[in-house]
Protein backbone atom coordinates (compact mmCIF):
# COMPACT_ATOMS: atom_id res chain seq x y z
CA UNK A 1 0.00 0.00 0.00
CA UNK A 2 1.56 3.29 -0.76
CA UNK A 3 0.55 6.31 0.63
CA UNK A 4 1.33 9.74 -1.45
CA UNK A 5 0.96 12.90 0.39
CA UNK A 6 0.17 14.79 -2.56
CA UNK A 7 -3.32 15.24 -4.37
CA UNK A 8 -4.74 12.01 -6.08
CA UNK A 9 -4.57 13.31 -9.40
CA UNK A 10 -0.61 14.14 -9.05
CA UNK A 11 -0.12 10.54 -7.89
CA UNK A 12 -0.46 9.08 -11.30
CA UNK A 13 3.05 11.19 -12.55
CA UNK A 14 5.25 9.82 -10.08
CA UNK A 15 8.09 7.10 -11.77
CA UNK A 16 7.49 3.53 -11.25
CA UNK A 17 10.78 2.53 -10.23
CA UNK A 18 10.68 4.23 -6.66
CA UNK A 19 12.13 2.47 -3.73
CA UNK A 20 9.02 0.31 -1.98
CA UNK A 21 11.25 -1.01 1.26
CA UNK A 22 9.05 0.61 3.69
CA UNK A 23 11.27 3.94 3.66
CA UNK A 24 10.22 7.41 3.40
CA UNK A 25 11.90 9.99 1.00
CA UNK A 26 11.34 13.62 -0.01
CA UNK A 27 10.19 14.16 -3.70
CA UNK A 28 13.38 16.05 -5.57
CA UNK A 29 12.40 19.17 -7.11
CA UNK A 30 12.35 17.87 -10.62
CA UNK A 31 9.01 15.84 -9.24
CA UNK A 32 7.91 18.39 -6.77
CA UNK A 33 7.25 21.14 -9.93
CA UNK A 34 5.61 17.77 -12.40
CA UNK A 35 3.08 17.86 -9.37
CA UNK A 36 2.92 21.35 -9.13
CA UNK A 37 1.45 21.21 -13.19
CA UNK A 38 -1.17 18.89 -12.61
CA UNK A 39 -4.52 20.06 -12.47
CA UNK A 40 -6.34 19.12 -9.58
CA UNK A 41 -9.15 16.27 -9.66
CA UNK A 42 -11.73 19.42 -10.04
CA UNK A 43 -9.79 20.79 -12.78
CA UNK A 44 -8.47 23.99 -10.96
CA UNK A 45 -4.58 24.38 -10.30
CA UNK A 46 -2.94 23.53 -7.23
CA UNK A 47 -1.92 27.36 -5.74
CA UNK A 48 0.96 27.37 -3.23
CA UNK A 49 3.77 25.13 -3.20
CA UNK A 50 4.44 22.00 -1.61
CA UNK A 51 6.05 21.39 1.44
CA UNK A 52 9.30 20.36 1.85
CA UNK A 53 8.20 17.36 3.84
CA UNK A 54 5.87 16.29 0.90
CA UNK A 55 6.53 12.23 0.71
CA UNK A 56 6.04 9.08 -0.35
CA UNK A 57 5.62 6.40 2.11
CA UNK A 58 5.58 2.30 1.36
CA UNK A 59 3.15 0.74 3.93
CA UNK A 60 3.66 -3.24 3.46
CA UNK A 61 2.85 -4.85 0.40
CA UNK A 62 1.94 -7.96 -1.25
CA UNK A 63 2.36 -9.60 2.06
CA UNK A 64 1.05 -7.20 4.38
CA UNK A 65 -2.25 -7.51 2.12
CA UNK A 66 -2.69 -11.23 2.91
CA UNK A 67 -1.82 -11.99 -1.44
CA UNK A 68 0.58 -14.40 -2.19
CA UNK A 69 4.38 -13.71 -2.39
CA UNK A 70 5.97 -15.07 -5.60
CA UNK A 71 9.72 -15.95 -6.27
CA UNK A 72 11.41 -16.69 -9.62
CA UNK A 73 13.79 -19.72 -9.02
CA UNK A 74 17.39 -19.39 -9.86
CA UNK A 75 17.42 -22.63 -12.02
CA UNK A 76 14.71 -23.12 -13.80
CA UNK A 77 13.27 -19.34 -14.08
CA UNK A 78 9.30 -20.27 -13.37
CA UNK A 79 7.54 -18.13 -10.77
CA UNK A 80 6.86 -20.17 -7.61
CA UNK A 81 4.81 -20.01 -4.25
CA UNK A 82 8.10 -20.34 -1.49
CA UNK A 83 4.88 -21.98 0.87
CA UNK A 84 4.57 -24.33 -1.67
CA UNK A 85 8.31 -25.66 -2.58
CA UNK A 86 8.93 -28.66 -1.86
CA UNK A 87 12.08 -30.92 -3.00
CA UNK A 88 11.37 -32.37 -6.26
CA UNK A 89 9.58 -29.11 -7.34
CA UNK A 90 11.88 -27.84 -9.26
CA UNK A 91 12.91 -29.23 -12.82
CA UNK A 92 16.25 -28.09 -14.81
CA UNK A 93 19.21 -29.10 -16.51
CA UNK A 94 22.75 -28.85 -14.72
CA UNK A 95 24.39 -27.75 -18.22
CA UNK A 96 23.88 -26.44 -21.23
CA UNK A 97 21.78 -27.38 -24.77
CA UNK A 98 24.85 -27.23 -27.83
CA UNK A 99 25.54 -28.56 -30.73
CA UNK A 100 28.33 -30.74 -32.09
CA UNK A 101 29.37 -32.28 -35.66
CA UNK A 102 29.30 -36.27 -35.67
CA UNK A 103 32.05 -35.72 -37.16
CA UNK A 104 33.76 -34.73 -33.69
CA UNK A 105 33.29 -38.28 -32.26
CA UNK A 106 34.81 -39.97 -35.28
CA UNK A 107 38.39 -40.17 -34.85
CA UNK A 108 40.31 -41.80 -37.20
CA UNK A 109 42.84 -43.31 -34.48
CA UNK A 110 39.94 -45.33 -33.66
CA UNK A 111 39.29 -46.40 -37.26
CA UNK A 112 37.23 -43.95 -38.09
CA UNK A 113 37.25 -42.74 -41.93
CA UNK A 114 35.92 -39.35 -41.56
CA UNK A 115 33.26 -39.89 -44.13
CA UNK A 116 30.71 -40.99 -41.96
CA UNK A 117 26.99 -39.83 -43.80
CA UNK A 118 25.63 -36.70 -42.01
CA UNK A 119 28.79 -35.92 -40.84
CA UNK A 120 28.43 -32.40 -40.98
CA UNK A 121 25.20 -32.06 -39.74
CA UNK A 122 25.16 -30.75 -36.40
CA UNK A 123 24.38 -32.84 -33.07
CA UNK A 124 22.50 -31.10 -30.66
CA UNK A 125 21.82 -32.14 -26.94
CA UNK A 126 21.50 -31.42 -23.42
CA UNK A 127 25.37 -31.82 -22.33
CA UNK A 128 24.50 -33.06 -18.79
CA UNK A 129 21.68 -36.23 -19.60
CA UNK A 130 22.44 -36.47 -23.29
CA UNK A 131 18.61 -35.46 -24.54
CA UNK A 132 17.99 -34.10 -27.81
CA UNK A 133 14.78 -32.14 -26.56
CA UNK A 134 15.49 -28.85 -26.50
CA UNK A 135 12.30 -28.22 -24.22
CA UNK A 136 13.20 -31.46 -22.07
CA UNK A 137 11.63 -31.23 -18.83
CA UNK A 138 15.05 -31.79 -16.84
CA UNK A 139 17.04 -34.20 -15.63
CA UNK A 140 17.59 -33.11 -12.34
CA UNK A 141 15.15 -32.37 -9.96
CA UNK A 142 15.39 -30.11 -6.59
CA UNK A 143 13.70 -27.71 -4.50
CA UNK A 144 13.05 -24.21 -5.99
CA UNK A 145 16.16 -21.72 -5.44
CA UNK A 146 15.28 -18.14 -5.20
CA UNK A 147 17.11 -14.79 -6.49
CA UNK A 148 16.82 -13.66 -2.70
CA UNK A 149 17.89 -16.61 -0.79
Amino acid sequence: MVTVTAPPAAASRLPLAMPHSGSTFPLGPRWRRALLDVPAANGARPHGRWRRDTAVRCEGGAAAAGQRVLRTCKNCKRQYDPALNHPSACRFHTAHFGGETKRKFESVYTGGTMETPDSGKVFQYWHCCGSEDPFDAGCTAAPHRSYDD
